[in-house]
């Protein structure tokens, strides 16, 4: 339908969705979605909606408010914003490709990507976000419910590349040293031996919270969980490939007892060491 607000121009258009119990259920799902043309009178401000936004900035420039902070949106820029919270933007003249889900663990991949990038995020050479917004708008026109599967299998797609470009970005960023590829590397050749946050923080010469908080934001894991991680992992590997007891296995890999072990164990795996082992796969 033509979207009749002030600033948009007569060749734009917005969609709006009612989801299904199911897609509310087990899937990101659309609530709204369209292709705009604005001039010098858009703005819009809103203290909340019950939705997140992707917003593909095609052509032109904007002004985004949000969480207290001014930031600027430019050609080949994808817009994110958690719209439970006050936010506003406005442009001079733009053409936008936008999109407001929810559902599934979009808070979770929101809050991930904000941590890595802020509300405006460069798509450097990517074109995949732009083609599937462009084709989940074309099938958005389609009433037949049963798209919503694939839609959602979209959304994953555009959350999941950018997660792959935080990821690129960060890891080729040669401004300053990784610390956290660095406690990264000491952690797989030390995970056998008693690790404390301030080790980790000390290695890399930065503060226990301010590494605490990077090493989050980078990884997904806590210092504490990466380390647990791949103390199971390793765990996992000796117990499907020798005969040593569970007890050897858990000082092997750094736990400081069998029992303790044995609960983190079961916590992360649902069974216990002994029946993972016994198990085939």
């Amino acid at each position: 339908m033509y979207a009749d607000e002030k600033g948009v121009l007569d060749n734009s258009y917005a969609l709006f969705h009612t989801p299904s119990n199911l897609a509310k259920s087990m899937f990101f799902y659309l609530q709204c979605a369209g292709h705009f043309y604005c001039d010098n009178n858009y703005c819009l401000e809103r203290d909340y909606h019950d939705s997140y936004l992707l917003m593909y900035i095609k052509e032109g420039e904007g002004t985004i408010r949000y969480n207290n902070k001014i930031f600027t949106a430019k050609t080949n820029d994808l817009v994110l914003i958690n719209c439970h919270i006050p936010h506003m933007y406005t442009t001079e003249s733009w053409e936008t490709l936008w999109i407001h889900f929810n559902g599934n663990v979009s808070e979770e991949y929101f809050q991930l990507l904000h941590n890595r990038f802020g509300c405006v995020i460069s798509l450097q050479d990517s074109k995949l976000i732009p083609d599937l917004l462009m084709t989940i708008l074309e099938s958005f026109k389609n009433t037949d419910i049963s798209y919503e599967a694939l839609i959602s299998c979209h959304i994953q797609q555009m959350l999941t590349e950018l997660i792959m470009l935080s990821s690129h970005f960060t890891l080729t960023d040669t401004a300053k040293p990784n610390i956290v590829l660095e406690s990264i590397n000491y952690i797989q050749d030390n995970y056998m031996n008693k690790i404390l946050l301030e080790d980790l923080a000390k290695y890399v010469c930065i503060s226990p919270f301010y590494f605490s908080r990077i090493f989050k934001s980078e990884t997904g894991y806590s210092p504490y969980e990466y380390i647990t991680m791949i103390r199971l992992n390793h765990a996992k590997m000796l117990l499907k490939t020798t005969n040593l007891l569970i007890k050897e296995i858990a000082f092997k890999v750094g736990f400081n007892s069998e029992s303790n072990f044995v609960t983190c164990f079961k916590e992360h795996a649902n069974v216990t060491p002994s029946k993972f082992r016994n198990t085939s796969f």
